[in-house]
């Protein structure tokens, strides 16, 4: 893991601010975010769900984003999470998910996190790295399913208990 940079976590309240770091940060992701339509709709959906950024206290601007949907008094989803690549492998992205994830429970008390991503019967390399990233932060796969995206990209639903955050 690279050397983490020093960082400041802030919750955005701005819709516009956060539809305007997801653009910049989903658009320098292709790899991950590659189909125009659903960036879009990222970048609508976020405005009214909670919003952390990551920010470089050297060189200024976003380099990393979580947005968090709220499902029901239990239950959170990560929507959508952005890291730019000169900062994944620093621990950034576990830092932002710790810190949502903290958050979610001292607001909302919720038990449970749960993230969508391209299934394991899928071979996409990049997707394979996303998945260990979960992983690793201890979400765990509850199901993969075709109907949400299609056959040719099926949708694996991952859970994590928040009872250990606390």
């Amino acid at each position: 893991m690279a050397r983490q940079p020093d960082l400041d976590f802030e919750i955005v309240s701005s819709s516009a601010e956060k539809s305007k770091i997801c653009n910049h940060i989903l658009h320098s992701l292709p790899e991950w975010f590659g189909i125009e339509t659903a960036i879009k709709d990222y970048i609508e959906g976020v405005k009214n769900n909670f919003f952390l950024v990551a920010t470089n206290k050297v060189e200024p601007g976003a380099v990393g984003f979580l947005s968090i949907l709220d499902h029901n008094p239990y239950t959170s989803e990560i929507y959508v999470m952005g890291v730019l690549k000169p900062y994944q492998g620093t621990g950034l992205g576990l830092k932002l998910l710790e810190s949502a994830e903290k958050e979610i429970i001292k607001q909302e008390n919720k038990k449970l996190l749960m993230v969508k991503t391209l299934g394991e019967s899928h071979p996409d390399p990049y997707y394979r790295r996303t998945r260990r990233f979960y992983k690793r932060a201890g979400f765990y796969p509850l199901e993969e399913m075709k109907t949400p995206w299609g056959e040719e990209n099926p949708c694996l639903i991952m859970v994590k208990s928040l009872k250990c955050c606390l």
